[in-house]
């Protein structure tokens, strides 16, 4: 008998002032943490432009999570670990050339 898929979860929630229905395959309480994330991160920017319409505050707000995903992304590529898969690369062509894996022809 196959596996069955994941269970898609559906929750309703209220992210700056509109209802959502949101469905994933995530726990509720995860999707829950995320629209929380999102509706504090909305009103930080709303704060900050009092006057601007919800679609400037949430293009604006998108800008910033994309930021945020950009720097953790760079982050995770640091040149410590760059320098390392850099230096395991260069070992592993070594040794195909000295034909120490086996020979490639």
């Amino acid at each position: 008998m196959a596996d069955s898929a994941p269970t898609p979860q559906k929750i309703t929630k209220q992210i700056f002032g509109e209802s959502y229905t949101i469905v994933g395959e995530a726990s509720s309480s995860y999707i829950n943490t995320i629209a929380d994330y999102v509706e504090a991160r909305l009103r930080e920017v709303s704060a900050s432009l009092p006057n601007a319409s919800k679609t400037k505050v949430a293009v604006l707000c998108a800008l910033n999570l994309a930021d945020e995903l950009f720097q953790l992304k760079e982050k995770a590529l640091e040149p410590s670990v760059t320098k390392e898969i850099e230096d395991r690369t260069k070992k592993i062509i070594s040794l195909l050339e000295e034909g120490i894996i086996g020979d490639i022809y």
